[in-house]
């Protein structure tokens, strides 16, 4: 139903106007989300789950979460795995999906409404705007 590849549902928390969806990743190998490398080896877990928006199923928020590994990167260091799902943490709390969702929308209709129907702020609709038009450039070893 979500769509969501080489993940699990440990978990769906159903409040009001909320999904909250419990995630295990299940690929054995931790991938670094600037350079695609990977290890088996774990660094450590990170003792906070990380939680993006989702598309909405019917008139609920959904929310994704997930207890994420850290893995040591010859190039980047310690940094927290990527996911298939959504961009490195820190980048943006909404999933690929979504922001696709709302760049598109923004194609069709005004921003205002894009906002009311999507149910994000105007400047969160920009700043997703751009990240989705502009392309990420890897970071490649020296």
């Amino acid at each position: 139903m979500l769509g969501l590849r080489s993940v699990t549902v440990i978990e769906v928390l159903v409040r009001p106007h909320e999904l909250l969806i419990k995630l295990r990743l299940t690929r054995s190998r931790l991938v670094c989300p600037k350079c695609s490398y990977t290890t088996r080896s774990c660094y450590d877990t990170r003792t906070l789950d990380s939680r993006w928006r989702h598309l909405d199923i019917g008139t609920h928020q959904t929310w994704l979460s997930c207890q994420l590994r850290r893995l040591r990167c010859p190039t980047h260091g310690v940094i927290t795995e990527g996911v298939p799902f959504a961009r490195p943490v820190g980048e943006s709390r909404f999933t690929r999906d979504f922001e696709h969702l709302v760049a598109w929308a923004c194609a069709k209709m005004d921003k205002t409404t894009v906002t009311k129907l999507l149910r994000v702020a105007w400047r969160t609709v920009g700043t997703i705007c751009e990240r989705v038009v502009t392309p990420r450039a890897r970071s490649q070893p020296s």
